[in-house]
């Protein structure tokens, strides 16, 4: 279901900013200032299980699809391909198979930054997603810091909590805003996490900050209180047409970051 609370347009902000081309490039500069690259996966040599988990069919949206298929996690050009397809595998009666990886994301407490380079091959029905969920499966809590529906030509970052949903305050701070960019291009999507703040990217650019704010109301700022878990991946509607598929997110590195130590005189 797409965002229904305010959005904060920053298309603008983008134009003639980005490049233009959805290739590959060559190289990406790790270095972030103030900050400490601590884990990464380029997928050079596919998917490394050590590290993922494929995610389990459920009866969740997001993984109600779900298929441990090896023709779902494609290895291409240095990128972990996951796909969405049709369901040809025998005596399998859901109409479709998608692909979706998770493993550990942040912690409970820590600052932390994560970034995903990625680029999506679209169709109508389907919803590419980056998202934060809690490892205690807690109910209405996310961090979105991407997700792109259909053949939408932007994406939407956004949080989702109790105060959000439950007690209907979505636009008190802003909860969702759009981005007006062109995911079938490469981007690097990203979030920062602090006591008191979220703090979205898009190519290094900051698109938006969720505070912490003072209220009465519980459940605002859950998301320094649990651990998440990182969750990559395609969900489609049950309406989706078959021939619209396939398609695909393509994944070319994953990124962790903390900050760097201050160095003692």
């Amino acid at each position: 279901m797409k965002k229904v609370t305010t959005l904060l347009l920053t298309a603008a902000l983008f134009a003639g900013m980005l490049s233009c081309t959805g290739q590959k490039e060559e190289s990406d500069e790790k270095f972030r200032a103030g900050w400490e690259l601590v884990w990464e996966d380029d997928f050079e040599e596919g998917l490394n299980m050590n590290e993922w988990s494929k995610i389990p069919r459920g009866k969740l949206h997001m993984n109600r699809y779900a298929s441990m298929h090896d023709a779902l996690y494609l290895s291409q050009e240095g990128n972990l391909v996951l796909r969405a397809v049709p369901n040809s595998v025998p005596n399998d009666t859901l109409p479709f198979l998608t692909g979706g990886i998770t493993r550990e994301g942040l912690k409970a407490g820590e600052v932390a930054r994560i970034e995903v380079k990625v680029r999506v091959n679209p169709a109508e029905g389907a919803t590419h997603y980056l998202s934060l969920l809690p490892a205690d499966q807690s109910k209405n809590i996310s961090i979105d810091f991407m997700e792109h529906y259909g053949m939408d030509e932007f994406i939407y970052q956004s949080v989702t909590s109790e105060y959000t949903t439950t007690l209907g305050m979505a636009e008190n701070p802003p909860s969702s805003s759009l981005v007006g960019v062109n995911p079938v291009q490469y981007r690097i999507y990203g979030v920062e996490k602090y006591p008191d703040s979220l703090v979205f990217f898009v190519d290094d650019l900051r698109t938006r900050k969720y505070p912490r704010i003072l209220t009465d109301m519980p459940g605002q700022f859950p998301f320094d209180e649990k651990d998440f878990n990182l969750f990559l991946g395609i969900r489609l509607n049950s309406d989706t047409d078959p021939a619209q598929l396939p398609a695909d997110l393509l994944i070319d590195w994953v990124r962790i970051y903390k900050p760097m130590a201050e160095e003692e005189e």
